[in-house]
């Protein structure tokens, strides 16, 4: 379960990061990338670096690429993990929400919120549907993520699938992208009438209490099985 551990190194890792106002996505990427390789010498896996792949294509064919692809193909046997939801290729989407105290204005909520399904949408239209790779999304924050996160909609309704993407745990969940705003609706580009049946399993840290100078919280969503209108 070498994706899982490398999330629970993040806190210290992020912790001793220096420069946390230079902090972004593709950060947060390498510095997931550097706690894979410290999993994988955990284990004596030579030559770890052949196993991380960032910004592959998801085929050949399209150019459009994934942040992260994992390949421990020589690390773990086939099939071995599957009852887990472990395999032995992986895709990961990358998401840093940190710019409050950095940027100018105000930071869009409910866009932010579009970003993070559209990036799950991704993973399920286009990577492998066999059922034998695993598909996650890496979610970190500087502050709550309600700080960043809309999760209600203006008309007062709430926005269940948003909780349950980010409540640890395994959790199903519906999206309907026609009950969401132009903010939401504009992330997904030309595409209309979507409708999305998902299930989830998160695995998370969060500090035990917030600390004004430096907190992080980190959420590795990985998707177990989904459905597309």
């Amino acid at each position: 379960m070498i994706i899982e551990g490398a999330l629970l190194k993040l806190p210290e890792i992020l912790m001793g990061y220096d420069d946390v106002d230079g902090l972004y996505e593709a950060n947060i990427a390498n510095l997931f990338a550097m706690a894979v390789i410290v999993e994988l010498n955990a284990r004596n896996i030579d030559n770890p670096l052949e196993k991380i792949q960032m910004e592959k294509r998801y085929s050949s064919d399209k150019n459009i690429r994934c942040d992260m692809y994992l390949d421990f193909s020589k690390v773990i046997l086939k099939n071995k993990l599957h009852k887990f939801g472990n395999y032995q290729r992986n895709w990961l989407e990358f998401k840093y929400f940190g710019g409050l105290d950095r940027n100018k204005g105000t930071e869009t909520k409910s866009e932010n919120a579009g970003s993070i399904i559209y990036d799950i949408y991704r993973l399920i239209k286009f990577s492998d549907d066999s059922g034998e790779e695993g598909k996650y999304i890496v979610c970190c924050f500087n502050k709550h993520p309600k700080k960043y996160l809309a999760f209600g909609r203006q008309d007062g309704s709430d926005r269940e699938w948003l909780r349950e993407i980010i409540k640890p745990g395994i959790n199903e969940w519906d999206f309907n992208l026609d009950e969401e705003p132009n903010t939401v609706k504009k992330v997904f580009k030309e595409i209309s009438n979507l409708k999305m049946r998902v299930k989830t399993r998160t695995t998370c840290f969060e500090p035990l209490e917030e600390d004004s100078q430096k907190s992080f919280w980190g959420y590795l969503i990985q998707i177990l099985g989904s459905q597309i209108e």
